[in-house]
């Protein structure tokens, strides 16, 4: 793998659990991505929120309309890094004329959403393979597989499945290509 894909690969990929159909004026249909889900991912791969990633994000107010712009930044090889800012856009009132108090915040998170994607963040859903249901039913599959590392129940006369486990973490890590399969094992 190509050391410049890395992220991108890591975080590429969406569980279809975390995903919404709509549809759009117009009637084409989009899939959202929970945005929670998308916090996930980024502390999968980076770390806590604060620790190993993080955000800032500037409001400007401008005819009844809020404008989120969100810089993120990254902690990796013992330095940070950063992007942005991208920008989204809402109106600060709903069409019966009352102030929409989570405007700020759906603009905030809409930003968030498009700056992840700069990472590669749910590339799937933004390049299209969503609207192919073989697709999806695949990835269904791949995030539905469970982990198969062997369990143990924790007593002394279990060593035998303990040394089955080490073995098949061993091979694991020996087989690890990026620092981001690493961390995935990490987490087992």
């Amino acid at each position: 793998m190509k050391k410049n894909m890395e992220i991108w690969n890591a975080l590429n990929k969406t569980n279809p659990d975390f995903t919404k159909k709509f549809n759009k004026f117009g009637g084409k249909e989009l899939t959202t991505i929970d945005p929670q889900y998308q916090i996930q991912m980024m502390t999968d791969l980076f770390g806590p929120v604060g620790k190993g990633w993080k955000y800032n994000v500037e409001y400007k107010y401008q005819d009844g309309l809020v404008f989120a712009e969100v810089c993120v930044q990254y902690y990796q090889d013992h330095k940070w890094y950063e992007y942005g800012p991208v920008c989204s856009v809402q109106n600060l009132f709903k069409k019966n004329d009352r102030l929409d108090d989570e405007a700020p915040k759906k603009a905030m998170t809409d930003a968030m959403t498009k700056a992840f994607s700069h990472l590669g963040m749910s590339a799937d859903v933004f390049l299209g393979k969503f609207d192919d249901s073989k697709y999806v039913e695949q990835m269904k599959q791949e995030f539905s597989q469970p982990k198969k590392i062997p369990q143990t129940n924790g007593t002394e006369h279990d060593n035998n499945h303990d040394a089955v486990a080490i073995e098949h973490i061993k091979n694991d890590m020996k087989n690890a290509k990026t620092i981001y399969q690493l961390r995935k094992l990490k987490n087992y």
